[in-house]
């Protein structure tokens, strides 16, 4: 796990990362958002879970969260819950329902501690609403991002993310080219659905993005400094009329597990 870093006057990013040898590197972040009623999105990699709770700690005691926003169930988003459920006895845990569900099947998550939340819904956290919305791409149907009524801020859950050359903080430290490639791999990969997709349904997704005026996009695979929403938006845009994404062959991950096992990761 990486270091911890504040990316607004209330939220904090809980981050890290996966090498992937001969491909980039993918962020994974969570994040604290100091409302009245804290709020804590997504529980990071399992791989972290003793290193994120020492994190998490550092920023909120996790006895005074009132909130878990999980965005989806996927395993890069869930790694702490359970630890999260013990530590946290007052929180609620804030996801769709149908994640919810699934999740209980593998995890200790009691049900009767879960809020499900369909987009359009406003959760009031004390001092803010958070209006649910699925973000215009996604790998997992249960993906539920929102929008904070006090900043402004979008959590677009995994849109916007990218395979980067390395783990920073700012997009600022990130090359234009290497910024537009790597999300337009990442993008290809994760949502390939959007370029069956006709034209000009994929823009009004994402013109409806756009018309909410967002002061900055937080993504689960992205930077969380530095970020300018129209710029991220007009990237995502280009990913209809790409490229497909290719997936490694047998030769191409035989190649990628031995660099892992190369550089002391386990394989």
């Amino acid at each position: 796990m990486d270091s911890s870093y504040q990316a607004s006057a209330d939220v904090h990013v809980l981050p890290s990362h996966l090498d992937i040898p001969g491909v980039g590197t993918l962020l994974v972040n969570a994040f604290v958002l100091l409302a009245e009623q804290p709020v804590l999105v997504d529980t990071g990699l399992g791989m972290d879970s003793e290193a994120f709770m020492a994190a998490l700690r550092a920023i909120v005691d996790p006895a005074e969260l009132r909130w878990i926003w999980l965005t989806h169930d996927d395993t890069d988003h869930t790694g702490s819950l359970d630890a999260l459920m013990a530590a946290a006895p007052d929180a609620t845990v804030v996801t769709h329902a149908l994640g919810a569900l699934r999740l209980s099947t593998w995890t200790a998550l009691a049900l009767d501690r879960v809020h499900a939340i369909v987009p359009g819904e406003a959760l009031d956290v004390g001092d803010r609403t958070l209006t649910a919305f699925r973000p215009p791409t996604f790998d997992n149907p249960t993906s539920t991002g929102f929008q904070d009524s006090s900043s402004g801020a979008y959590f677009a859950v995994d849109t916007f993310g990218a395979i980067l050359p390395g783990a920073v903080e700012d997009l600022a430290d990130v090359p234009e080219p290497a910024l537009f490639g790597g999300m337009s791999a990442w993008a290809s990969f994760d949502s390939p659905w959007t370029q069956w997709m006709e034209r000009s349904r994929f823009d009004a997704m994402l013109g409806e993005v756009r018309s909410l005026q967002a002061s900055q996009l937080f993504s689960a695979h992205l930077p969380a400094k530095g970020g300018k929403p129209d710029q991220l938006l007009d990237i995502v845009a280009t990913v209809h009329d790409g490229e497909a994404f290719v997936p490694p062959n047998q030769e191409a991950f035989a190649q990628i597990v031995a660099a892992i096992a190369a550089a002391g990761a386990p394989a």
